[in-house]
């Protein structure tokens, strides 16, 4: 995570940390961002960071307290950020689940996070 902005390693901490981390979470992202995500089956994005915390929130479960999440190859293009990552819960079916992640940052927040998964 050594070349990743501290903003966006403190995301993946906060993600892994579960309930936890909402605070951290919470840090991270500006007051009117956007999430668009796959998880919640919501067609439109999250706007403005107490939808997106919330959101985060509906999504965890106590079976989500093992989940590890291993970063793979980051992109750095402006204040554009591309992450891959792997994550590891009992939650997931098969155990694991990759996907990307796309940052837009603003003034040292996340302005916008788009989540993609990979299909298998």
């Amino acid at each position: 995570m050594s070349n990743l902005p501290l903003n966006i390693a403190n995301f993946f901490l906060a993600m892994q940390a579960g309930p936890s981390g909402a605070d951290m979470l919470g840090a991270i992202f500006a007051d009117d961002a956007v999430y668009t995500e796959p998880f919640s089956g919501q067609s439109e994005p999250h706007r403005g960071r107490d939808a997106i915390l919330a959101a985060f929130a509906a999504s965890r479960s106590e079976d989500f307290d093992d989940a590890v999440i291993s970063l793979g190859a980051v992109e750095i293009e402006g204040d554009t950020i591309t992450v891959k990552w792997t994550c590891y819960s009992r939650a997931i079916p098969g155990g694991s689940g990759s996907g990307t992640n796309v940052f837009t940052l603003a003034g040292g927040k996340v302005v916008s996070l788009v989540t993609t998964l990979d299909m298998p």
